[in-house]
């Protein structure tokens, strides 16, 4: 058996454990209930330790997923979960411009601590209205062509395993995808 290390993380309600849940057979989460308004207002539990899942991809190969809590609070979790890993994925709410800047300072923390680590963004929550396009989300992060910025609907399984492929392309190229 292969196994992958995969981390997923992002700012508070991109669609992290959204995301794990729907790529997952098998998954845990630690949500607890919001208690700050200015997080309640959006949503009312979030991750709190971390999310865990597993993709059995066949033939041998499987993907542990690793969700981040979101606010930078429990920041230090990060990188306790992104130990070892061979991968992220950095989900974005790509109808909220707060995430977006949000995540850029999320993956400026990541690249300087594993700057060789392959990764994409999921450009999350597609099916929203006045959701910006990934090409739009990669110009507002400041993202290079190079960088695949992936359109996302976090709880649609097509699109949630689109954007773990991509990265299992990157990780593996020419063994999975």
């Amino acid at each position: 058996m292969r196994s992958f290390k995969i981390v997923v993380t992002g700012p508070f309600n991109s669609g992290k454990t959204t995301l794990v849940r729907t790529l997952c057979e098998l998954s845990m989460t630690s949500e607890r209930e919001i208690t700050r308004p200015e997080e309640r207002a959006k949503k009312s539990t979030t991750t709190v330790g971390m999310d865990f899942g597993l993709v059995d991809l066949g033939d041998g190969y499987m993907v542990r997923l690793f969700g981040t809590p979101g606010q930078w609070r429990f920041s230090f979790m990060w990188f306790i979960l992104a130990k070892s890993m061979h991968g992220f994925i950095l989900m974005v709410d790509s109808a909220d411009e707060s995430s977006i800047i949000e995540a850029q300072q999320i993956l400026h923390e990541f690249r300087r601590a594993y700057p060789d680590t392959p990764y994409v963004v999921a450009a999350n929550k597609q099916d929203l209205a006045d959701a910006l396009s990934p090409e739009d989300v990669r110009i507002a992060m400041g993202l290079s062509e190079e960088v695949p910025v992936l359109p996302c609907i976090a709880k649609d399984h097509a699109s949630a395993w689109e954007v773990l492929r991509t990265l299992l392309t990157l990780i593996i190229p020419g063994e999975k995808g």
